[in-house]
């Protein structure tokens, strides 16, 4: 990807079987944990644009937990760094891979 205009287009660039679990995985989330209409828009929409930053070329971090590299690095090699917002179960499941230029720094 060259262009940082390409982030909503490639965030639904999946299977068709993950983009529909994924998304009743959202509405049963929202089924089971009750809360208002508001917090689950909230929720929908903020994973949307989470999702859509996660690919594009946007230099994006909040706080060392969400960094649009860690999971541009799944795109180089796509058995390592499946999180879409946080490297959590990657670093349990042992599928955590440091972004390249990370270790040139030394981190």
């Amino acid at each position: 990807q060259h262009a940082p205009s390409r982030g909503n287009s490639d965030a639904v660039n999946v299977h068709p079987f993950e983009f529909i679990c994924g998304e009743y995985c959202h509405l049963l989330a929202i089924f089971l944990v009750p809360c208002h209409i508001v917090t689950a828009a909230v929720f929908v929409v903020g994973g949307g644009i989470l999702a859509s930053l996660n690919h594009t070329r946007f230099n994006l971090s909040v706080l060392s937990v969400f960094d649009v590299k860690y999971h541009d690095q799944h795109h180089v090699v796509p058995t390592v760094n499946y999180g879409q917002y946080i490297m959590l179960w990657d670093h349990l499941f042992g599928t955590y891979q440091e972004y390249p230029h990370e270790k040139l720094k030394g981190h």
